[in-house]
């Protein structure tokens, strides 16, 4: 609990900091006697890359996890004695349309 309070209040202290130092001007900065922080375009550019940042590593982990998957025909793959084949009689298919009732579960072969 106390890492999460610690976590929340710093986060809004950095806010505050960072919404006074985007929008207070320059004389009022310097009437306080703040005379060196950094160039207003950060205020912009940092958030931005930031939200490019995450949504690039989201990209980058699913393209490596995909890259990763083992394929069907793989050593690896499991494939044992309680897996349900696909239903091939068209009586089931037919007996799903009609009542429109979920179709049960199964497992879709590799050689599909």
């Amino acid at each position: 609990e106390v890492y999460g309070i610690v976590g929340y209040l710093s986060s809004l202290f950095a806010f505050a900091l960072w919404i006074i130092w985007a929008y207070t001007p320059d004389w009022v900065l310097r009437s306080l006697g703040i005379t060196y922080y950094p160039n207003r375009y950060w205020a912009v550019a940092l958030p931005t890359w930031l939200i490019f940042l995450v949504v690039y590593l989201i990209i980058i982990y699913n393209a490596w996890n995909i890259i990763n998957t083992n394929r069907f025909e793989s050593y690896y793959t499991i494939r044992d004695q309680i897996e349900v084949p696909k239903a091939s009689n068209d009586k089931e298919i037919q007996a799903f349309h009609t009542t429109q009732s979920i179709a049960p579960a199964d497992d879709i072969p590799i050689s599909q």
